[in-house]
């Protein structure tokens, strides 16, 4: 079903492209020699991919100001690992002046309303369009689209063999790029498709989307700059077939204009009411909401920042898939950089071009090494806005930034508050995962909340790299390995240290009336212990043990294991 669904948007997009070189026609004979010209060097430009097979009719007529062209039953050839014949059985095109804007010229689409895709073994594939038009407004003299509407009330995928089918509701799509009376730009585009229904028999699922819309905003200061931008993309374009080098020079010589030329670049795209059923009607999968969305303001000022967010609520799933209380019913991630000077972004992209150039001289060098400066003056903030996970019994939220570069020590600094709910739940939540069996010492350290919540605040800054609640725990990323002629630091570890240090640590935790394994293990419960120790004795709460805890607890070194004898070396004759 997968190379029937790409085939089939690979035929709605080709109508468009097929359709592409004579919107810049001025007259209706070279409107249509244009499009002719075109479909009999698809072969050629398409590097075989498809091909035309012809048509039918091909006609062209008047009526009042517009020109009309209309191909009956075209067919085409897509040549994949499963060739496949693509027929549309009616599109037709209206070229006219655009009202109140003399170099535009207007174009009204209509798209078929029946195509059919036949692969070699005879199998068909159809697809169904209800009132599918496109509106698009081209600029004669730059051959750009500056306006695009397009729309369907309803659409069908179906492959009769397999009973696999795919149905639409209504689409609606639209973008406009237009100039601002200061010399700027803006393009918003919109996108919405409603009542997505489906069934795949080779699962077999079916199922039903309610919503898919995507919302996207870019701006400018200077609508000139983005013409002159384009008309070089356009010079490439039409410049075929170069070297793949060739073309990655001209696009990185372009690659430092372009922060300058966007204020604000910004999308969402939302996902609503997805439902997944089996073949019986069982429910499988379930959401209510997903979105993920993104921005990146400022690059044509003095700095930038970048963002991007994703949410999800209302997934369920069912238990056959994955254990009822493990489900993630709400996911939140909402990250972004701030204070991103451009000045430095800028060098950067200009020393990429250059290095490219200069691959192997000294000029590489040299630019490298302004790739580096540049990059410790972009100084960024780095913030998690929100991030956060909710399950049946388990609730994390978290907030943090951090500033400067760990690289860099000089000024770096970071944070982050975390509140997590049902805390005791956490085990069952991550199962056998790495390090899950230290949570109890975690617990040690957080700080307690309303309800059941547990509370932590971490902090890195030189030189102390990482603290929970105001403890160091830098000790945690240290090996356990130590001095030679002293005991070596017992702290958590996958697989958990195990030894008569160890025992000896256990027992001395008992005898301090702190309850303790007695198993050799250096594990969650052991490691829990030794940070309530070390609240209670006013030490660095870590759950490491190191000599200062040793020392508290009263835990002699063990003595060092007698190194077996040497076995002197045998001198053997030479061979005569």
């Amino acid at each position: 079903m997968r190379f029937r669904l790409r085939a089939a948007a690979a035929g709605l997009a080709l109508c468009l492209a097929v359709l592409w070189p004579g919107f810049a026609a001025t007259t209706d004979d070279q409107f249509k020699s244009d499009i002719e010209g075109f479909l009999n060097k698809l072969s050629t430009t398409t590097h075989g991919v498809l091909s035309w097979e012809g048509s039918d009719s091909f006609e062209m007529r008047r009526e009042g100001d517009a020109a009309v062209a209309t191909i009956t039953n075209a067919r085409l050839t897509l040549h994949e690992a499963k060739p496949a014949e693509l027929v549309f059985d009616r599109i037709e095109i209206r070229r006219m002046p655009a009202p109140g804007m003399p170099s535009t010229a207007k174009f009204d689409i209509v798209f078929p309303a029946q195509s059919t895709l036949t692969l070699a073994d005879g199998t068909k594939t159809s697809l169904s369009l209800k009132d599918a038009k496109a509106s698009l407004a081209l600029e004669e003299g730059s051959n750009r689209f500056s306006e695009t509407l397009a729309s369907f009330a309803g659409a069908r995928l179906e492959h009769a063999s397999t009973g696999d089918w795919v149905s639409f509701g209504p689409l609606s799509m639209s973008s406009k790029l237009a100039g601002a009376a200061d010399g700027g730009w803006s393009n918003p585009i919109d996108f919405e498709l409603k009542q997505i229904e489906f069934f795949l028999s080779e699962v077999p699922v079916g199922g039903a989307i309610e919503r898919i819309a995507y919302t996207a905003l870019s701006s400018g200061p200077d609508v000139a700059a983005l013409n002159r931008l384009r008309a070089r993309m356009d010079e490439l374009r039409e410049q075929g077939e170069q070297a793949t080098t060739a073309r990655a020079d001209a696009l990185l010589e372009l690659l430092p204009t372009l922060p300058a030329l966007f204020s604000l670049v910004k999308g969402e795209t939302i996902l609503e009411g997805l439902a997944v059923r089996a073949a019986n009607g069982e429910p499988l999968v379930g959401l209510a909401k997903a979105s993920l969305g993104g921005a990146l303001t400022g690059l044509s000022g003095d700095t930038a920042a970048w963002r991007i967010t994703f949410r999800q609520n209302g997934l369920t799933l069912a238990s056959s898939i994955l254990d009822p209380a493990k489900v993630p019913q709400t996911i939140v991630i909402d990250l972004g950089l701030e204070n991103v000077a451009t000045g430095p972004l800028r060098t950067i992209l200009e020393a990429i071009a250059k290095a490219r150039k200069e691959a192997d001289g000294p000029d590489s060098q040299q630019a490298m090494q302004r790739m580096i400066g540049a990059a410790a003056m972009l100084n960024p903030v780095f913030r998690i806005y929100e991030a956060g996970l909710k399950t049946k019994d388990v609730g994390i939220a978290a907030t943090g930034d951090a500033k400067g570069s760990p690289l860099s020590p000089k000024g770096y600094s970071a944070e982050a508050d975390i509140i997590v709910r049902g805390f005791d739940a956490l085990p069952a939540l991550l199962g056998n995962s790495p390090y899950a069996q230290y949570l109890p010492l975690l617990k040690v350290l957080g700080t307690a909340g309303a309800d059941s919540d547990v509370k932590f605040h971490l902090a890195s800054a030189p030189p102390k790299w990482i603290t929970i609640n105001g403890n160091d725990v830098s000790g945690w990323l240290i090996g356990s390995t130590s001095e030679p002629g002293k005991p070596r630091q017992l702290r958590p570890a996958e697989p958990p240290l195990q030894g008569d240090d160890v025992r000896a640590v256990q027992r001395s935790l008992n005898g301090a009336k702190i309850a303790a394994p007695q198993s050799g293990t250096y594990d969650g419960a052991t490691a829990a212990a030794v940070a309530q120790f070390q609240k209670q004795n006013g030490l660095n709460v870590d759950g490491v043990v190191t000599e200062a805890t040793r020392d508290k607890l009263g835990v002699k070194p063990l003595a060092p294991e007698a190194a077996p004898p040497r076995t002197p070396d045998v001198i053997k004759p030479p061979r005569r």
